[in-house]
């Protein structure tokens, strides 16, 4: 059985024992009233009547008084019958209900015996009792008025109850059974994990204040799985850097053993060619191929010195270094390089930014940055050093903190965010082969994070690109 029927049956119970209780205590009430107005009506034409003989038996006699109520009976409506009983000399058909001797009351008497109701009003005639008048009615008539009653009190009480009946079913499918309904829908929605949307429930009750409670239950679960993914997704990642950072280590270990061994030989073949470059007695075609070789052999000779430099753990000397005078240096040893290539190499808002840092190292790291800058512009364009002051986070980081800042910014090609997204891995580079190892920026991003800095980059394809180094910056008591 649902609610909305167990609502509605437990409320007509109560309707129904309530208007029975009601309608009992009317129709008793009812009753009461009928019967004293009947009493009344019965002692009224009674008395009346008493008065009446005892007004016309001194001038007409007896006989003439019998003769008034037998006229007055004669009028009578319905059951009613009036007569004069208990008479001196005369026998009463049929008796009346009680003893004439016990008739002599001064007052009027109203007795009910099984069949009809009665009452007596005492007749005196010249000062002496003479009987008394009865007025007698058959109480079939009280019964019909009872059962008429009845009968409407029952058709209004089923008219009532049906009109109840209904009106609670309907208010309970739209109170109780509609909105039950919505919060199992929603129940089930969120076993197959559909959060959303929230429900609506219009109504001001505790159904609605349910449905709150389960739409904020909702949100907090998916908080809960969002923080949960979140959390999957960091681990996934952290444990795929470990996996990188072991590839890496793999990958400098053979790499400072290759190094090692490719070194000694690198050095022989170098010097063999300068020794047939420096031949003078041999052919044109055999010098220009020394000077291939030896050219390859520097690529490669280059290209194993960064190899140890990526994978030989490197020992930091700090000390304070001056950012400007670095960006200064740079600009003079690369100056050029960069006239070379048809570039302009300049600083720009170079204010004394003083870093605590390994100099040397540093001057490798911006110098890595300016060579790629160069490279990354067409003839005629620039690059330019700035130094200052930044307030931001770390990657991955949410507490901004001050640093002191480098930036080399060019006007070049720009890159992609496929390919800024991959600049940091090693041996990733864009530039044609034998041009580029792919070293220069994970070293430079390995270096700062020796000095507990960080490299942050900014570029649009086909503007340009933005590298600036960030540094602690020098507390006063150093």
């Amino acid at each position: 059985m649902t609610l909305v029927t167990r609502l509605t049956v437990g409320f007509l119970i109560v309707v129904i024992c309530t208007i029975s209780l009601h309608e009992y205590r009317q129709l008793d009430q009812a009753q009461g009233d009928f019967e004293r107005d009947m009493d009344r009506t019965h002692l009224l034409v009674a008395t009346t009547l008493a008065d009446a003989v005892e007004q016309v038996a001194p001038h007409e006699g007896i006989e003439g008084a019998l003769q008034t109520v037998e006229v007055t009976n004669q009028r009578r409506h319905g059951d009613l019958r009036i007569r004069w009983v208990c008479v001196p000399g005369r026998l009463d058909v049929p008796l009346p209900p009680r003893a004439c001797a016990t008739l002599g009351v001064p007052e009027p008497l109203t007795t009910t015996e099984q069949t009809r109701r009665f009452t007596l009003a005492p007749v005196h005639i010249a000062g002496a009792w003479s009987g008394a008048i009865e007025v007698s009615e058959s109480p079939d008539h009280e019964g019909q008025w009872a059962r008429a009653h009845f009968n409407q009190a029952v058709l209004l009480a089923l008219m009532t109850i049906f009109g109840m009946t209904v009106a609670a079913f309907v208010l309970g499918v739209w109170l109780v059974a509609r909105p039950t309904r919505a919060l199992m829908d929603k129940a089930r929605a969120v076993g197959r994990g559909e959060l959303e949307p929230d429900i609506q429930l219009t109504s001001d009750d505790e159904l609605s204040e349910v449905a709150d409670e389960m739409n904020a239950m909702c949100r907090q679960l998916g908080q809960s799985r969002e923080e949960t993914a979140r959390q999957a997704a960091a681990r996934l990642d952290a444990v795929e850097q470990l996996r990188h950072a072991d590839r890496l280590a793999t990958v400098g270990r053979l790499a400072s053993g290759l190094a090692h061994e490719l070194g000694t030989p690198l050095n022989v073949i170098e010097a063999r060619a300068g020794l047939i470059l420096e031949d003078s007695s041999s052919e044109p075609p055999v010098q220009n191929s020394a000077r291939v070789i030896i050219t390859c052999t520097e690529q490669m000779t280059k290209l194993v010195r960064q190899l140890l430099v990526f994978a030989r753990p490197r020992t930091v000397e700090l000390s304070s270094t001056s950012l400007d005078g670095l960006a200064h240096t740079v600009v003079d040893l690369l100056g050029p390089l960069a006239a070379l290539r048809k570039v302009t190499l300049a600083t720009a808002s170079v204010t004394p930014t003083p870093v605590r840092a390994d100099g040397v190292l540093l001057q490798q790291a911006l110098m890595n940055l300016v060579v790629n800058a160069l490279h990354a512009c067409r003839e005629g364009g620039h690059v330019t050093l700035t130094t200052g002051h930044a307030h931001a986070p770390k990657p991955n980081g949410t507490t901004p903190q001050d640093w002191s800042t480098v930036s080399v910014a060019d006007d070049g090609s720009g890159m992609t965010p496929e390919v800024k997204a991959a600049i940091f891995e090693p041996f990733f580079t864009t530039r044609s082969a034998g041009e580029g190892t792919g070293l220069g920026i994970p070293i430079v991003a390995s270096i700062l994070e020796d000095h507990g800095g960080f490299l942050s980059v900014e570029s649009t394809l086909n503007q340009g690109s933005t590298f600036t180094i960030h540094l602690p910056v020098e507390s006063k008591a150093a």
